[in-house]
């Protein structure tokens, strides 16, 4: 739990950050209002936009195996915090911080495995302007951290030895979706890219997403 926490402090000192260089550019401009008024002209930074928001949304996860075992797909729900980072010419940096559950079921043996991570996607999005509806594609890498994992419905992260499983979790994941309004649907999938435990073979996150986010 404490390394969640550093994530979280990390990405909140970063929305500050962001803030702060946003703020700088708009003082000096203001300063030079008659001269740019004169000219008719304004920098990249008068440009940027920045928006806060909630997203929420259903995972349908499993793993991949290379060996064939055979694995079925859980449903398991995403949400959390996002900011927009908008650009001139249609191109959006969204960095979220989630709580996301992954995992998968054993369809030979029955075993069901519930895995929670704290997780930090940084979308790539470029969009266009049609109508009221922006439809956009984007890709998104990813980093996460296991907080809770769970065999059969019983809580064993404390209990299993840290060489058995890998809790920390990167990859990629790419999609589409549209914005309207103050809010914004997507669909996402995922490509983990970490080996989930240490095992002779890889098993890594597949994960497909949809979600739907109020921005302000």
């Amino acid at each position: 739990m404490k390394t969640s926490r550093y994530i979280f402090i990390i990405f909140l000192a970063s929305l500050i950050f962001a803030g702060n260089v946003h703020a700088f550019p708009r003082l000096k401009h203001k300063s030079q209002t008659s001269c740019t008024a004169f000219r008719g002209k304004s920098t990249v930074a008068d440009q940027i936009d920045y928006k806060y928001g909630i997203v929420a949304g259903q995972n349908a996860a499993t793993i991949n195996s290379e060996q064939g075992t055979s694995q079925d797909i859980i449903n398991g729900w995403m949400g959390g915090f996002a900011l927009q980072v908008i650009y001139p010419k249609g191109f959006v940096l969204q960095p979220e911080l989630l709580y996301s559950q992954k995992g998968c079921l054993f369809g030979g043996s029955g075993v069901k495995y519930n895995i929670g991570y704290v997780e930090m996607p940084v979308k790539a999005i470029y969009r266009l302007h049609v109508a009221e509806v922006k439809p956009f594609a984007f890709v998104a890498p990813y980093w996460a951290y296991a907080v809770k994992i769970a065999e059969e419905g019983h809580v064993i992260s404390d209990d299993i030895p840290s060489n058995e499983i890998n809790k920390w979790d990167f990859g990629i994941g790419a999609g589409a979706g549209f914005d309207v309004w103050k809010i914004q649907l997507s669909f996402k999938y995922s490509w983990g890219l970490a080996q989930m435990a240490n095992e002779t073979y890889p098993i890594r996150n597949k994960v497909f997403t949809v979600s739907a986010g109020l921005f302000f």
